[in-house]
Formats: C-alpha cells, sequence, structure tokens
C-alpha cells in the first residue's frame, strides 16, 4: 500500500538536510518505519521550485507554493493532497498530515491527523500583533477562535494522533471521554544513546560549565527571556560558556547582545547532530514561552546528559518532574536564572539530573516503545479501514 506524507518542509533546499523542526524529526522517523511495514512512502511538501529527492527508500517531492496572504495552510496543503493523489492515480491510501495546522477535511478512513501541541498559552503579543485583540475582551475572542481552529484541524481526519498529554486532557475538556473518531497517544521519541560515564568523573573537575540554548531563535521560543538571563548570569558566574544553537530572525538580536563576549559562541548544526553537540554540553535549557508538544529538544538533551531546565509550558511538564530529573520553571526572567544558578552551584544535583534525565529519555521515551505504538496504531488504521468508513458515512460525526 502506498503511504502519502504531508508537510511543508521535510528537506531542506539542498535536498538533503532535515529541516521543519521537530516535526521534519517526527517525519525522519516515521519514513524508515513505514517503509520497514511494507508502505511505499512519499513525503509531499512545500518548495520553491518542482524537486524530486530521496531520503533513505523514501521518495520526497517539492511542490512549488507556500502558504502566505491569501493563502491558507489549509489550500496548501489541499494542493499537495491533489497532487498526490494524481500521481498515486488512487484514493486507497494512507494519508498523514504530519501537523494538525497543515491538515484538510477529508473522509478517507485511512487518513491520519498528527497533533503537535497546542500553541494558544502564550501571552497575547507572541500570538498576534493585531492592536484588536491587545486589550481583555479582544483576547478573550482570539484565544476561544484559536481553540476552535485547534478542534476543527485536530478532527480533519477520523483518525487523531497526538503526541503530548497536555493537548489531550485540553480536548477532552470540549469534547468530553467519549469521542467520535479515534484518538490515541503517542509521545515522540528519544534518540538512543548510551549513558557517558565520563559526566561522573567531570562533574568534580574545575573547568568551565558549559550551556547550550539549541532551539529556533524566534520569541515564543523564549530568545529574549533567555538573552536576559544569560546576560545576568555571565556576571554572576562567570565561569560559565554559553553556545546559540539555531537561526531564525532573531539571530541578528543574540549576535548584537553577545557581540564581542568570548564565553558566548553562536553556531547551528544538522538536525542528525543533536546528540553530538548536546553531548559537549553540562546544561541545557528551553525556555519556552508558548505549549510545547512533547518537547524533543528536552529528550535530546536529556539522551545526550545534559542537566536540563524548562519552563513549565505544554507536553515539557509530562516529561520533566521539577527536582527529580530536571528543574521545570515558570517562563520567566527570575524563575529561570534561579533554577540555572541552583543546577550551576550543585554538583552533586547536577550529576543526579543528568543521569534521571538520561534515564527517563531511555526508558520513559524510549525509541522501540515509539516505534510499536505507531506500528500498533497503523495496523489498527488499516485493519479496521471498513469500520472506519461506516463511521465517517454516519451524520454527526466530528
Amino acid at each position: 500500500m502506498r503511504a502519502d506524507i504531508y508537510f511543508l518542509q521535510f528537506l531542506k533546499d539542498d535536498k538533503a538536510s532535515v529541516g521543519g523542526g521537530g516535526i521534519g524529526t517526527l517525519i525522519s522517523y516515521l519514513c524508515p518505519l513505514l517503509e520497514g511495514m511494507g508502505f511505499s512512502t512519499t513525503v509531499y511538501q512545500c518548495a520553491g521550485q518542482r524537486f524530486d529527492a530521496v531520503f533513505g527508500a523514501t521518495k520526497v517531492v517539492g511542490i512549488p507554493g507556500y502558504p502566505g496572504p491569501g493563502r491558507s495552510n489549509e489550500a496548501v496543503a489541499g494542493h499537495l493532497r491533489d497532487v498526490a493523489r494524481r500521481e498515486a492515480g488512487t484514493d486507497d491510501r494512507l494519508e498523514i498530515f504530519a501537523a494538525d495546522f497543515f491538515s484538510v477535511a477529508n473522509k478517507n478512513p485511512l487518513a491520519i491527523t498528527v497533533q503537535n501541541g497546542l500553541a494558544w498559552d502564550a501571552a497575547i503579543e507572541h500570538l498576534t500583533s493585531s492592536k484588536l485583540y491587545q486589550n481583555a475582551w479582544g483576547e478573550k475572542v482570539f484565544r476561544y477562535r484559536c481553540q476552535m481552529r485547534g478542534l476543527r484541524r485536530f478532527e480533519a481526519c477520523y483518525n487523531r494522533v497526538a503526541v503530548d498529554l497536555y493537548f489531550i486532557n485540553w480536548y477532552r475538556s470540549f469534547r468530553g471521554a467519549h469521542l467520535n473518531g479515534r484518538v490515541w497517544y503517542n509521545p515522540n521519541p528519544a534518540p538512543a544513546a548510551a549513558w557517558d560515564a565520563r559526566r561522573e568523573a567531570e562533574s568534580a573537575q574545575g573547568r568551565p560549565l558549559r550551556i547550550i540554548f539549541a532551539r529556533r531563535f524566534v520569541p515564543e521560543k523564549g530568545t529574549r527571556v533567555i538573552a536576559d538571563v544569560f546576560s545576568e548570569l555571565l556576571q554572576l558566574r562567570p565561569q560559565i560558556e554559553i553556545t546559540l544553537a539555531g537561526a531564525g530572525p532573531e539571530q541578528e538580536f543574540l549576535a548584537r547582545t553577545f557581540s564581542g563576549d568570548a564565553r558566548v559562541t553562536m553556531t547551528s548544526y544538522r538536525t542528525e547532530d543533536a546528540l553530538q553537540v548536546h553531548a559537549r554540553h553540562d546544561i541545557a535549557v528551553i525556555p519556552s514561552l508558548c505549549g510545547e508538544a512533547t518537547c524533543l529538544a528536552v529528550l535530546e538533551a536529556m539522551a545526550a546528559g545534559c542537566a536540563v531546565v524548562a519552563t513549565n509550558m505544554g507536553g515539557t511538564i509530562t516529561e520533566i518532574i521539577d527536582g527529580f530529573n530536571g528543574r521545570l520553571c515558570w517562563p520567566t526572567k527570575a524563575s529561570l536564572l534561579k533554577a540555572l544558578i541552583d543546577v550551576i552551584d550543585s554538583p552533586e544535583r547536577r550529576l543526579r539530573f543528568q543521569k534521571c534525565g538520561w534515564e527517563t529519555s531511555q526508558q520513559g521515551f524510549g525509541m522501540a516503545g515509539w516505534r510499536k505504538r505507531w506500528i500498533d496504531i497503523l495496523d489498527q488504521i488499516v485493519n479496521g479501514k471498513e469500520e472506519a468508513a461506516r463511521a465517517i458515512a454516519r451524520p454527526g460525526l466530528r
């Protein structure tokens, strides 16, 4: 059977490197799993011009056109789907909308929408620049519209997979326990990694501690707040080194903020190199200001043996138990600064966070468990095709 995956971006412009943030990483894990199950898999993505490439055994097709003014995510996703349908010559195929915000309503009993975390819990200034909503009543209207849109997008397909319990519990607060359609929970996986025993020896050494902030450089990922935190931290604890790893519209701001400070390095890396890069650091900070899903940045840092300091946004709260396998903070400068100083000043606690975090990533979010759950989900969808088709045909389905 054929399997088609749709997303904004999977491969970068070089047609080889994985892009698309955490969702691109998820696709890179899904493709070999689908191929291993016998699916002939193709990823359809947006591109500047048509291209045909391969990722392992998976075909990747770039289709010209991106969402923008007058062209919604749904319209672009629908166009990719039309192209896929023409090239497949059949509607009898597995379809995976890799993000709910890039899905279209359909009646295919083999279609799946994947929900990757809600984002409308951020401060209103991070959600919209329109002055219409920068007041109490306007904000309520805006958030209500975001939630209704979130429901509509998640329910675009009869089969729905959510990658974090934060969203699932929000969804149940609207729909109750009896849901039309099939819903599964499968948290994102951590990369497989062995514990690096050298961390236990290094904890007693006097070298500078290395801290990494590895995210997209956008305000909602905490670039402004972490710049304030790091600026003060470098004064309070001068014997540290900081790596800012990523790219995005805030890159110039970060470069300007830390210009001339030899203790701060700016870099970027390929998705495939996340473990290797984090393994060279002691502490990872994830200062998100809006809802994460099961945050891959947290899991990658844990798997590499970093002590993780993160804000209590979205699915991150299902990964970190504050004081056990990391530090969980409020999304404020004061809370993040206090937690980082605590981890810097407490070598024994830092080592415990590192080891417990690594164990959490490998046992609670291991790749083998993620693969097994996806195989079970796909088997249920394929084997339950006729039942799903009958349910979709009934009136009143949401």
